[in-house]
């Protein structure tokens, strides 16, 4: 038998549509790698027709002691690949295999240096089943162990653990087609594996990686501690978890690896330094940009520092599904924090109501927003309880008619976002002609000009319907009308006033590119400092009611500063509420509560967090007020003052325009009537949003009257727990269809959620595939060991694979002796992957070693099953026979008895 193209090497590699076949799925993993350029040890492999050679004169021997037996037995799987193991043992490889197999190896490694000897199944390492573990790898071999250690690599291919997994995993057992991988050895410093996306939440925009001290077969199996990092793709370290390194595992001199404790100094200090962490990152993302999906790389740094890739394959079990991209770009400004079931549901419905109306209003086709009801339907998105943008709905909606897509950069820079991919994924117009794409653009644009000279038209028709329906709201009646017919009147508002709001969409749009154009002309002609100039030329812009509550509390501020007694009650120490309370009891005080009253009926909807609903009102909770007339007092801010300042800088503004156009009377004249529009656009802006702030008062108080009816009736237990609540949930409950008949126990259950949200703000871009919930990169409490109680009950580790669930606690630390009965929470101090009989019975992984990218991590996501690793004493503090509570995304263990 020849032994050309049997045994293969970067340089012979076959082409990649034919590599997984012949070199295995890790095989050719390695043969991609290679040929990018990739820092990869020196390897050959020897192919699938080796392991044929050896395997095929088992044929209806393998059938026959596979047939019949239960492979989810332990013991009857165990039996079975041991005689395979004893059959292929006694087979050995060819002479033509073994002479070439040896002649490669004293040329590839001369000296006798070590290898890596491992499994390369055809099927292993793809996206769909990654096999991790599951077949044999052998470190530190030598020369005289070669053979013996390929045979075995062969075996293992129907190891006990191997037949196990294809079983789970819904494939033929009895089916598998090994070749194995010859790799040198790398003396590792230090060895870890790094996710592209955090493998808990399905976060993308988040890497993961694990390190620890010694050979990458510690981290992978669990073996020694490790620390783990939470990293953006910018390089931007989000959290980090360092761990006491008491272990490494490290060559044996005798072949095969040993474990070995490592000294105090060094047990303190990160695996990694910043900028080892920086290379390491920068590898990850190479690699994935290489196979064009998400990865998971085992890599290694020698004791001189150069960085080793190892192996790389795609991050299974994602979900399934397109990219969804959240981003707060400046959201976070009107929804500052967790906001409320029902601020989210309220919103979401309000944006998608005022944008399709605007899409309407810019001349899209009905037919086009039928098609794409969703992408109005889902402009935001919740994470962690905060509002975000559903950012690639938002890139939708630029995409519904031709041409849109040149506003794009405006818009991004108002916004502040970065594109970051984000336009993918947009949704199309479907198959049009020429003409009729044509057709389109002109109907649109002719509507947009239409709208732009018609647009003050329009916003002081909005204003004239807010004065309308604010005049109509007799929100004193209020408690005069049934909870059916307030609900009523709300829904007819937000009818009449949502689809009307969508002048500020088109207003804004129309400033976005003002604004953008006013910047571009002054740097195309000239003018020194172009986005300064413009700014100031923006201050103290005339009829620009926003502004108004400021000057309203400043001429409040001055009514103090001339009443002595108000003066020291307001400079005195007294708390908000009792300042509050004596304005409203003393009788000397009557002028300025008429006053105070005044500016409360125009302003007070203006004030922090006034689109979230469950904002208490300056009634309720009086210290912003009170704290800014303070500070006003304190200050000695007047209004006087105020406006002489914005009037200086503009005037300053307007003699540099001048100046630096002087001489150019035409360019003069189209810098005054742009900059005129782009001032009336920014005015209609702000009041606009005063408008806005008034709607969502008029909303948040009818909310809180029918949180009160809700009381009343028996279903909520205080008013405020309307806002744990949906719009939708809120009035089902008034007309007595509610879905859920307890309202009480789900407002305390959202309550406890929310208490979780409080605990890490995700980062200002999240991306997921399929359905996901963000969960925050684990951060122990200052001061505490990861793993250490947080609170009564309550152990943290690192969650790998998401799910909550709640069971007993089965304690096993000798996977020979043990039994999981089915749905018991698993807790070991570690398990590797043969560990994967138990697992499959367990319905939570718990275990003491481990990080986010080990096998135990891996199988369990593989599984669905809940996992936590590296929660110190586990198996003590937790014990035997405990009803537990395991957060797999969160990476929390509760003690429930």
């Amino acid at each position: 038998m020849k032994s050309e193209g049997r045994l293969v090497g970067p340089s012979e590699a076959p082409a990649a549509e034919e590599a997984p076949l012949r070199l295995g799925g890790k095989g050719a993993g390695l043969s991609a790698l290679t040929r990018a350029g990739l820092p990869v040890p020196p390897w050959f492999v020897l192919t699938t027709a080796v392991g044929e050679s050896v395997l095929a004169p088992l044929g209806s021997e393998l059938g026959r002691l596979l047939e019949g037996r239960d492979l989810s037995d332990p013991a009857a799987a165990q039996e079975a690949a041991g005689r395979i193991r004893e059959e292929v043992r006694a087979r050995g490889l060819a002479a033509a295999d073994r002479e070439a197999l040896y002649a490669r190896y004293d040329a590839e490694f001369p000296g006798g240096a070590p290898v890596a000897v491992r499994s390369s199944v055809v099927g292993e390492d793809s996206q769909s089943d990654s096999h991790a573990g599951q077949m044999d790898t052998y470190l530190h071999v030598g020369r005289a162990d070669l053979e013996g250690r390929v045979l075995d690599c062969l075996a293992s291919a129907w190891s006990a653990r191997a037949l196990a997994y294809r079983k789970n995993r819904g494939r033929d057992p009895r089916r598998a087609v090994p070749a194995v991988v010859i790799q040198r050895m790398v003396e590792s410093r230090a060895s870890g594996v790094l996710f592209t996306l955090n493998p808990a939440s399905g976060d993308r925009s988040e890497l993961v990686i694990s390190a620890g001290l010694g050979l990458g077969e510690g981290v992978v199996s669990d073996r020694v501690e490790a620390d783990t990092w939470f990293v953006a793709r910018s390089g931007a370290l989000r959290s980090r978890q360092l761990r006491a390194k008491r272990s490494r595992v490290t060559s044996d001199p005798g072949g095969g690896t040993t474990l070995e404790t490592v000294g105090e100094e060094e047990a303190q200090r990160p695996a990694l330094g910043e900028e080892e962490l920086g290379r390491v990152v920068d590898l990850g993302l190479r690699v994935e940009a290489l196979l064009g999906v998400p990865v998971d790389v085992e890599w290694a740094l020698d004791r001189e520092g150069t960085l080793f890739l190892l192996q790389a394959r795609p991050i299974t079990g994602l979900g399934e599904g397109r990219d969804q991209v959240f981003d707060n770009a400046n959201i976070v400004e009107s929804f500052p924090g967790p906001s409320s079931p029902l601020t989210y549901s309220f919103a979401r419905g309000a944006y998608e109501q005022t944008f399709r109306q605007a899409s309407r209003i810019f001349g899209v086709p009905e037919e086009i927003l039928d098609r794409h009801h969703a992408v109005h339907a889902n402009l935001l998105g919740l994470v962690h309880g905060r509002i975000y943008y559903n950012i690639g709905n938002w890139y939708g909606l630029f995409r519904f008619v031709p041409g849109f897509e040149g506003s794009l950069p405006a818009w991004e820079k108002a916004l502040g976002l970065a594109r970051h991919g984000a336009r993918q994924g947009a949704p199309g117009r479907g198959k049009a002609g020429r003409w009729a794409v044509l057709a389109l653009q002109a109907r649109v644009w002719w509507r947009i000009l239409a709208l732009f000279l018609g647009l003050p038209r329009r916003v002081r028709g909005f204003h004239a319907l807010m004065e309308a329906e604010r005049a109509a709201c007799d929100e004193g009646a209020l408690g005069t009308l049934d909870a059916e017919s307030i609900l009523e009147a709300h829904e007819a508002r937000s009818r009449r006033l949502l689809p009307a709001f969508s002048v500020s969409v088109v207003n804004d749009a129309f400033l976005q590119q003002l604004h953008e154009a006013m910047t571009r002309v002054l740097s195309r002609w000239g003018v020194p400092g172009p986005e300064a100039l413009r700014n100031d030329l923006l201050v103290g812009v005339a009829g620009m009611e926003s502004v108004a509550p400021v000057r309203s509390l400043l001429g409040l501020a001055e009514r103090i500063r001339r009443d002595g007694a108000l003066e020291a009650l307001f400079r005195g120490d007294a708390a908000p509420l009792e300042v509050w309370r004596a304005i409203h009891a003393e009788p000397s005080h009557a002028g300025f509560r008429e006053a105070l009253a005044a500016h409360l009926a125009r302003y007070g909807d203006r004030t922090v967090h006034e689109l979230k609903l469950e904002t208490p009102s300056i009634e309720e909770d009086p210290a912003v007020l009170v704290g800014a007339l303070r500070s006003y007092l304190e200050g000695g801010i007047r209004v006087e003052d105020l406006e002489a300042r914005e009037g200086e800088v503009r005037a300053e503004a307007e003699r540099r325009l001048g100046l630096a156009l002087a001489g150019r009377p035409f360019r003069a004249l189209a810098a005054r009537l742009l900059l005129g529009r782009l001032r009336r656009s920014v005015a209609a802006r702000e009041n606009l949003r005063l408008e806005r702030s008034r709607a969502f008062g008029l909303t948040r108080r009818t909310y809180r009257e029918l949180g009160a009816r809700l009381v009343r009736a028996g279903l909520l237990r205080r008013p405020e727990d309307v806002f744990w609540l949906t719009v939708e949930e809120v009035a089902l409950a008034v007309r007595s269809s509610s879905v859920t008949s307890d309202l009480g126990a789900l407002v305390g259950l959202r309550r406890e959620e929310y208490r979780g949200y409080a605990e890490g703000a995700p980062p200002s871009r999240v991306v997921f595939r399929g359905p996901s919930r963000w969960a925050a990169s684990p951060e122990p409490a200052a001061g505490a060991a990861l793993g250490e109680v947080g609170e009564v009950g309550v152990l943290r580790g690192i969650g790998c694979s998401r799910g909550v669930v709640r069971a007993r606690s089965r304690v096993i630390l000798d996977p020979t002796r043990g039994e999981v009965v089915r749905g018991e929470i698993l807790v070991a101090p570690m398990t590797d992957p043969g560990w994967v009989f138990l697992m499959v019975a367990a319905s939570g992984l718990v275990v003491e070693r481990g990080s986010p990218l080990s096998h135990t991590a891996i199988i369990g996501r593989e599984l669905g099953i809940p996992t936590v690793v590296a929660v110190q004493d586990a198996t003590r503090r937790i014990g035997d026979g405990r009803m537990v509570e395991l957060d797999g995304e969160r990476g929390l263990v509760r003690l429930l008895d």
